[in-house]
């Protein structure tokens, strides 16, 4: 039986993660998981390493009152404190408009100087309602109420220890499971056995499965050094092997919270045919 080895959240969205031994599942994922991230000014939209490889070097930590932030910039850590108002609108991948709220002109010039772009620091707020993406090539709608972070799909993403081995067996330089940037990591017992579930338990928690999670060249750049494999690996070598009908790359799988409460590092995972 699988169990858990891994927890980890990435509080502003395309930054380096937070390893924990234990996280609080809530209705967007977990408690702190990509609940902040940053927007280039010019059109509003939401920036990843995708394009922006310096803000993988961007650490943070989870206070009571929201998050210090370690910018490779500054010699002490930048406080970023919960917000509650106004929501604004930006984008992630289209014309979404998520509901977002923006700091101050303090903290977005400090991100604006060592991003090297002029950019907007924002946070979901209280108030902000993301709802789960449509027209998924997996089809999977959710539920009306479902709500998700800043994250790429879906509220939560999970990993599999054997996939990775499986995987790091056709690369000359193995691939970090960092570079893959998983919530749970299991010690699964057969590689991509993921691929086949619908419905999950860990511990007090319960999950669907929203779909394999299609890759993208995130996982070509170093999270130490921000910067891009010259060969496209790992995600070369993965779609020799894994890519899909429709093109798309898995890796994991994004699942949605069904039933809330606390995840541990040794937690059982269990494989449900129906929920229960």
């Amino acid at each position: 039986m699988a169990q858990v080895i891994d927890l980890a959240i990435y509080p502003i969205k395309s930054t380096a993660g937070i390893k924990l031994d234990q996280a609080r599942l809530e209705l967007r994922g977990f408690a702190n998981d990509r609940r902040w991230a940053v927007v280039a000014s010019e059109n509003r939209r939401i920036i990843t390493a995708r394009e922006h490889g310096k803000l993988l070097a961007i650490r943070s930590q989870v206070t009571a009152d929201g998050l210090l932030v370690h910018l490779p910039t500054l010699a002490e850590p930048l406080a970023l404190p919960k917000l509650f108002s106004p929501i604004e609108r930006v984008n992630l991948w289209a014309e979404e408009q998520h509901p977002a709220m923006v700091y101050n002109e303090a903290i977005n010039h400090a991100f604006s100087e060592y991003l090297g772009i002029d950019c907007l620091v924002i946070y979901m707020g209280e108030g902000c309602e993301r709802a789960l993406p449509t027209e998924m090539a997996s089809g999977y709608t959710g539920r009306n109420d479902d709500r998700v972070s800043y994250a790429d799909d879906y509220p939560i993403l999970l990993a599999s220890q054997a996939s990775l081995d499986d995987l790091n067996q056709r690369l000359e330089q193995p691939a970090s499971m960092t570079q893959f940037r998983p919530n749970i990591v299991i010690d699964g017992e057969r590689a991509f056995q993921e691929d086949h579930w619908q419905w999950l338990q860990i511990g007090e928690c319960l999950f669907e499965v929203a779909q394999a999670c299609p890759r993208c060249v995130l996982i070509t750049v170093d999270p130490t050094t921000g910067v891009k494999h010259a060969q496209q690996e790992p995600l070369r070598s993965l779609a020799r092997y894994r890519k899909t009908a429709g093109g798309g790359v898995p890796f994991g799988i994004q699942l949605v919270p069904r039933k809330f409460g606390t995840i541990r590092l040794g937690d059982q995972l269990v494989v449900l045919k129906q929920p229960v």
